[in-house]
């Protein structure tokens, strides 16, 4: 499947939208829309070649099949893309072909631990309220409820770092990852409020 490295994070049930001018990642997106496939999106990492200062671009282990969902040109002949997050996906091997990377892989569901009730309503409260504190002029979304779901919204739409939202993209269970975000959304919450008072 071909693989789109990209800057930041695409999780599974989430949206992006992108602007793509390489005429590498163009062919790419061609290939996918004409033969009705997918295609891996993983975090961009920088990795220095051996014995050089050049630098190569490699896509993250751990990343994201997707699928697109619309296409348009634009003026400039750059695509502006939306994908959708599907499933997460573990890469077992990739190469440069001629034109871009392609890569195989492996689905990688989280493993079943059961998520205690406590913990997915404190998630819940703590999403509608740092959702108050970022986007104040815009209505709440639906907060997806499905525990796996719901530590896949937060963890798409709290502004986090990307190294810690590829961190919670690696978890291999929701009950860890909702653990993680609840820790990290409280530290959120309680940085604004001192910011705000000061």
């Amino acid at each position: 499947m071909p693989i789109l490295p990209i800057k930041g994070i695409l999780f599974p049930g989430a949206k992006t939208k992108m602007v793509i001018d390489d005429s590498s990642y163009k062919a790419m997106i061609s290939y996918c829309i004409q033969q009705d496939t997918g295609l891996c999106v993983c975090m961009e990492r920088r990795a220095q070649e051996s014995g050089t200062t050049a630098e190569a671009a490699e896509p993250s282990n751990i990343g994201t099949s997707a699928r697109i969902l619309q296409v348009s040109e634009m003026d400039n002949g750059s695509l502006h893309v939306e994908l959708a997050g599907i499933s997460r996906i573990s890469l077992l091997s990739y190469r440069h072909g001629s034109r871009y990377m392609v890569g195989q892989f492996k689905y990688l569901p989280d493993l079943d631990d059961s998520v205690p009730p406590p913990l997915i309503d404190e998630a819940l409260a703590l999403s509608s309220e740092i959702w108050s504190f970022i986007s104040p002029t815009q209505a709440r979304p639906q907060i997806p409820t499905e525990p796996e779901a719901l530590s896949y919204w937060i963890a798409a739409h709290v502004p986090f770092s990307v190294a810690a939202q590829q961190e919670l993209l690696e978890l291999r269970t929701t009950r860890t990852r909702l653990s993680k975000e609840v820790s990290l959304v409280r530290h959120l919450i309680d940085r604004i409020r001192s910011e705000q008072i000061m």
